[in-house]
Formats: structure tokens, C-alpha cells, sequence
């Protein structure tokens, strides 16, 4: 076929120019959505892994806060990492499976999609922590703020140092160390009373406070700081 004939038929069966296009699409704005509504698609897209995961965690801990005393609390408490690595591996997904430049073009800031789903997890784990604090504080003997205490301090270590790793390590190997960190921290978490015996006593227990206060401070700060990351990903 030669040129001739070929810029004929493209005059023939030239496709006019849309009149219109962009006042059309300007007209139509997207639907919008309530906080609750976000919330609730940002939870069906959390893994049912992770939920099972919280579930048999809680169901353990509390199993084992039945029959615990004082110098058993630290059994308890070694399952709380696991707790925080629902959030972590949540939190560094979209970098974790290379979806953080898809997740960038979509309705949804990214940030706010981390900040959902970060606050997600922790709400759930906030409150099987308050269901299983009765519970242990009641049969440790030692009480609800300082079982507390004992509880809370291997989960805000996990999350501060997960957080971390997870601003800095990219790809699948951020979910391998978050992981190796929960193992290390729970099994650090068995050998502490062997290894300190008066670590769970009365004069422990400042020391306690301390390290609540500051992981805690820490934790808080990585979380922001991750925020901030995610912005910082979304003007790049």
C-alpha cells in the first residue's frame, strides 16, 4: 500500500478530536469518602495473616496470664513483640512488595494510607492489651500499672527498633529483620530472669519506668519521622 493511499483512508476514517474532554471530566468529581469509610477500606486491605496472627498471639498470652505469678510475668510479656510486628510489617508493605510508586498515583496519599493502617493495628493491639491486662495484673499479684509496665517495654522496643529498620532497609529484607527483631527481643525477654534475677523486684522496677518513657518517646518519634519519609516519597 503506498503513502498515497494510506493518508486517504486516514482522511476518510480520521477519529475527530473529543470537544469538551476536560470541562466534561471537571464536572464530575469523585464521590466523597468519610474518615469512617477510609478506615474501614484500609482494615479489609490488612492481610488475614496478620489478624490471625494478633488472634493466636492474644489467645496465647492470655492462656498464659491465667496461671502466671510474679516471676512468671516475663512469659507473657515475651509474646508482646509479636504483637508489634502486625504493625511493622504493615506499616513498610507498599516498600516491602515495590507498590509504593503504584500506591503514589492512587486517590489516596500514601501517607495517609500508612497513617490508617499503622493506627489500625495499633488501636486492635491497644485493645487486646487492655483485655489481657486484667487478667495478668489480677493473678501476677504485682498489679495493672506495673504488669503494665512489664508488658508494654518488649513491644515499644520491637516497634522502635522495627520502625527504624523499616525507614532504612528496602525491600523484602526490611520484613526479615523485623522478624529476626521480634525473635531476638522475646527470646531476650525468656533469658532476662535467668540471666538478671532481681530484674522483675522491687528496685527493678525504676529502671522499667525509665526504659517505658524513653521507647516510648522513641517509638512515637520514628512513627512521625516514618510519616515524614512517606511525604518526602510523594514529592520525589
Amino acid at each position: 500500500m503506498n503513502g498515497e493511499l494510506k493518508n486517504a483512508l486516514k482522511q476518510s476514517f480520521a477519529v475527530p478530536e473529543p470537544a469538551g474532554k476536560e470541562e466534561f471530566f471537571q464536572r464530575m468529581p469523585p464521590a466523597p469518602v468519610s474518615i469512617s469509610q477510609f478506615i474501614c477500606t484500609q482494615a479489609a486491605y490488612i492481610r488475614k495473616g496478620v489478624w490471625a496472627l494478633s488472634a493466636l498471639v492474644f489467645g496465647a498470652a492470655l492462656a498464659g496470664a491465667r496461671g502466671m505469678d510474679l516471676e512468671t510475668v516475663w512469659r507473657a510479656s515475651a509474646l508482646m513483640p509479636l504483637l508489634a510486628l502486625t504493625v511493622l510489617t504493615e506499616s513498610g508493605r507498599s516498600e516491602t512488595w515495590g507498590m509504593a510508586e503504584l500506591e503514589l498515583s492512587t486517590r489516596f496519599a500514601l501517607k495517609s494510607v500508612v497513617l490508617a493502617r499503622m493506627g489500625i493495628l495499633g488501636a486492635v493491639n491497644l485493645a487486646l492489651f487492655l483485655l489481657l491486662l486484667p487478667v495478668a495484673g489480677k493473678n501476677s499479684g504485682a498489679g495493672l500499672f506495673r504488669t503494665g509496665v512489664y508488658l508494654a517495654c518488649p513491644y515499644l522496643l520491637t516497634a522502635f527498633c522495627g520502625l527504624w529498620v523499616v525507614r532504612r532497609v528496602r525491600g523484602r529484607e526490611a520484613a526479615f529483620f523485623c522478624c529476626g527483631l521480634a525473635a531476638a527481643v522475646s527470646a531476650g525477654n525468656l533469658l532476662l530472669p535467668q540471666a538478671v534475677p532481681a530484674a522483675y523486684g522491687e528496685r527493678g522496677f525504676l529502671l522499667w519506668l525509665a526504659a517505658l518513657a524513653v521507647l516510648g518517646a522513641g517509638t512515637v518519634r520514628q512513627s512521625c519521622e516514618m510519616i515524614r519519609q512517606t511525604e518526602e516519597l510523594s514529592w520525589n
